[in-house]
């Protein structure tokens, strides 16, 4: 039981900027079976937003309140989707070469497409939340970040590595089809608890589909995939699915 703990206290240390004072095993084992908590750590983040936007829809106006989720899950997560985010945009839109795409994504620098990339997604997440909250729907807070950490799973299991070495390659080509099957599992058993069941059927089969595609872009561009597509897909699934939702 212990060994289990382990691996989620790594996937917490990974996914999110809550500080885990302890040494972990970090095994190539440990990250695969690590891999399964990744739609728990989702439901975490989405519990937190939810409660959060609940306390503070009372005291504040709705639009401030959307502001504060979307800052929770900056920090929560030290914006490491949002940067892999960032740097696809600043690669795939540079028309180069497989290497010189991942040269520029590789670039601590910000580039004109990851500015005009992260202002979008903002945007994009700021509306799709503030017209949850006027729908009542706010409880797909709790659904959509599950959702998307499940297609990162996914993305890597159909995937290939893109470079011999990245913090990518920790899940590419690791992941096994039962990770997939424990998360998708786990994300309809929550969904179906909140009765929101033909929702989450619905986000994950366009989580599945944005994920399939976005590979077959990842291929074309890098013939694979990297750690900044992975965060990438996770963004493209969650601004999806709050138009989905919308």
């Amino acid at each position: 039981m212990r060994k289990y703990f382990y691996d989620f206290l790594l996937m917490l240390q990974i996914l999110t900027r809550v500080p885990i004072k302890r040494s972990l095993p970090c095994e190539k084992k440990n990250f695969k079976n690590g891999a399964n908590y990744f739609c728990f750590i989702g439901l975490l983040i989405g519990l937190s937003q939810f409660g959060l936007f609940v306390l503070l829809s009372k005291i504040i106006a709705i639009n401030f309140a959307v502001i504060a989720i979307i800052i929770f899950e900056i920090l929560i997560s030290g914006a490491m989707h949002l940067d892999g985010f960032g740097d696809t945009c600043d690669g795939f839109f540079a028309f180069k070469g497989k290497d010189k795409i991942i040269e520029i994504m590789k670039d601590s620098r910000i580039g004109t497409f990851a500015c005009i990339g992260i202002v979008l997604n903002l945007l994009i997440k700021y509306q799709g939340y503030s017209l949850l909250a006027v729908n009542l729907k706010s409880i797909s807070i709790i659904l959509i970040p599950m959702v998307s950490r499940f297609s990162m799973i996914l993305l890597s299991y159909i995937g290939k590595a893109a470079k011999e070495e990245g913090s990518g390659n920790l899940f590419i080509n690791t992941v096994t089809i039962k990770e997939v099957i424990v998360n998708i599992a786990f994300v309809l058993v929550i969904g179906s608890l909140f009765n929101s069941i033909f929702q989450t059927a619905i986000l994950l089969i366009a989580a599945i589909v944005i994920t399939i595609l976005f590979n077959l872009l990842c291929n074309s561009k890098i013939n694979g995939i990297t750690g900044d597509t992975l965060g990438a897909n996770n963004e493209l699934v969650l601004l999806i699915s709050l138009m989905i939702l919308s």
